[in-house]
């Protein structure tokens, strides 16, 4: 029969790793040491989820220097730089329709794309500060 080591208080898990034999029970002192890592009094836990609240805090920054605007009013001049380049090429209406929508879904990919990327780069400069 197998521990619940999630029973045990985090004094408890550690006399237990102190006293259990990790090469006669490698399996147990492995899942042993998830447990103590995984224990909400866990140094480690409470490292976690402070970086993962400063995280978040980091994000909203992130966010919030973003001039969503910007990227609104650039979207609008694409799109009407467009439906020049189309009436040029005396495209029907519909065609035109179909044409900004196709040009609309690809500027929403690239710049979810490039916030997805600036994020990453923001986040990996977060992880070497702390």
């Amino acid at each position: 029969m197998e521990p619940d080591f999630s029973k045990y208080n985090l004094e408890e898990l550690q006399e237990i790793k102190e006293a259990l034999d990790k090469d006669k029970y490698p399996e147990k002192y492995s899942r042993l040491l998830d447990a103590i890592a995984k224990h909400p009094s866990s140094p480690i836990q409470a490292k976690t989820q402070e970086s993962d609240y400063a995280l978040r805090s980091l994000f909203k920054e992130y966010k919030k220097e973003k001039y969503h605007i910007w990227k609104l009013f650039r979207g609008v001049l694409v799109m009407f730089i467009s439906f020049r380049v189309m009436q040029y090429f005396e495209w029907s209406t519909n065609q035109q329709i179909v044409g900004a929508v196709i040009i609309l879904i690809a500027y929403a990919s690239i710049l979810i794309a490039i916030n997805e990327y600036q994020f990453k780069k923001f986040k990996d400069g977060f992880e070497k500060r702390t």
